[in-house]
């Protein structure tokens, strides 16, 4: 990944923990944890109060455009548990779950699936907790 990123602290506290949790276990997703993990220990840490509404936090529902096939795609991002994709809902452990953590409207991004690279533009954040009040989210 490339390009500044930003996530709230409780972002970052509760991520580092659940990868922390994790990392022993026969995860077949241990390749996207050490992405994600990455990730966050570069990412510029805030208080979930000052994060700007543009950026991608935990429970966001984002816009995207595939940019391979210009498909528009709606999803949630959410933590492991709470992942089914038939409701949109993709964990922060997959391939593009991690990529779109801290990224922000009108970026595009390109993350690795096993067929390759695939790219992706984030159009909107059509939610984000922290933007609608919910700190804990």
């Amino acid at each position: 990944m490339q390009g500044e990123i930003i996530i709230t602290e409780l972002d970052f506290t509760r991520l580092n923990s659940l990868i922390n949790s994790t990392r022993g276990k026969n995860s077949p997703e241990i390749k996207n944890i050490e992405v994600l993990n990455t990730e966050i220990k570069r990412a510029k840490k805030v208080d979930s109060k000052n994060i700007s509404p543009e950026y991608i936090t935990m429970n966001s529902v984002v816009k995207l455009t595939d940019m391979d096939t210009g498909k528009n795609i709606q999803l949630k991002l959410v933590y492991p548990k709470e992942a089914d994709f038939r409701q949109g809902h993709i964990s922060v452990f997959s391939p593009l779950g991690s990529a779109l953590l801290g990224f922000k409207a009108g970026d595009t991004i390109a993350y690795e699936v096993p067929k390759g690279t695939k790219q992706i533009r984030i159009d909107e954040i059509l939610y984000q907790p922290e933007a609608s009040g919910n700190f804990d989210a």
